[in-house]
């Protein structure tokens, strides 16, 4: 009797000693879940390689004694005519690479920046030929080439290539638009913003779409305009096109029907399949 009774307060000490450990592992795993989930909601990382800012120049070179010999126009009058290399227009706008096939990378943005024609305004058509067009991709302090393969005005679609700017993976296209409240995000070059280890990153949620355009609450102004619009699984559901004026601060462009509609007619035009991996088993013929 007396032996049991000294060996109870040890037992106690035992279970109270378990329970105590059982209480430190417990807060340590809690402690590593509340890391782990602060890090996961407050790091959502984006394929910020993917994402560019895309520049067009065009330039026109003038040579007054030529330019006098083929008008009609007095020489008295070319008294303020200059020989040289003119800048006509210098515009910049957002961009996304989607795809990395034939060795180029494939990259979307939006029609109104690369219609070269458009842009030029009231340039008189026999001068269009004169006119020097310098396509440039800028990312991370370095510059590289691409040029326009096609456009699509209606929608303000352009897809363009690059031969010199590569990246590691490139972006996946959703099948299905967000359900209206969740969150999107994109990376863009607002004002022709961009600079050596700067991502300017813009978030916010998805709005809805009409009949002809989808609704995104994320900043955007000029320059932003061709920047790819990520679900949050990070893969394409629209893009920036257009803001509401006095209102930045909601995107409106195409949503992924469109932008898809746009990819399969161009591999149907072109017998390529830029982006092999996206409908298995699907050919055109």
């Amino acid at each position: 009797m007396i032996e049991k009774f000294l060996a109870l307060p040890e037992s106690k000490k035992v279970v109270r000693r378990n329970f105590l450990l059982n209480c430190i592992l417990l807060t340590i795993i809690s402690a590593l879940i509340a890391v782990g989930s602060s890090r996961y909601l407050f790091k959502y990382e984006l394929p910020h390689d993917n994402f560019v800012t895309l520049e067009i120049t065009t330039y026109i070179e003038v040579d007054c004694l030529e330019l006098m010999l083929e008008t009609e126009i007095e020489p008295d009058e070319f008294f303020e005519c200059e020989n040289g290399t003119f800048e006509i227009y210098r515009t910049r706008a957002s961009g996304a690479v989607i795809s990395n096939v034939e060795n180029k990378s494939w990259i979307l943005t939006a029609d109104h920046f690369c219609d070269v024609k458009s842009n030029l305004g009231n340039i008189p058509e026999e001068l269009f030929s004169e006119i020097q067009v310098e396509r440039k991709i800028m990312r991370d302090g370095k510059i590289y080439s691409f040029e326009t393969v096609s456009q699509n005005a209606s929608d303000d679609l352009c897809l363009v290539t690059s031969e010199d700017y590569r990246v590691s993976r490139p972006l996946v296209l959703a099948k299905t638009m967000p359900e209206i409240g969740e969150l999107t995000s994109t990376i863009s070059s607002p004002l022709g913003i961009t600079e050596k280890g700067v991502s300017l990153h813009f978030s916010g949620t998805f709005s809805g779409c009409n009949f002809n355009a989808c609704f995104f609450t994320i900043p955007a102004i000029s320059g932003s305009s061709g920047s790819l619009v990520l679900n949050y699984d990070k893969e394409v559901v629209g893009m920036t096109q257009r803001s509401l004026v006095g209102f930045p601060e909601v995107t409106i462009g195409a949503g992924i029907q469109d932008i898809t509609e746009f990819i399969l007619e161009y591999e149907k035009e072109s017998g390529r399949d830029i982006i092999p991996d996206r409908f298995p088993g699907l050919f055109f013929f």
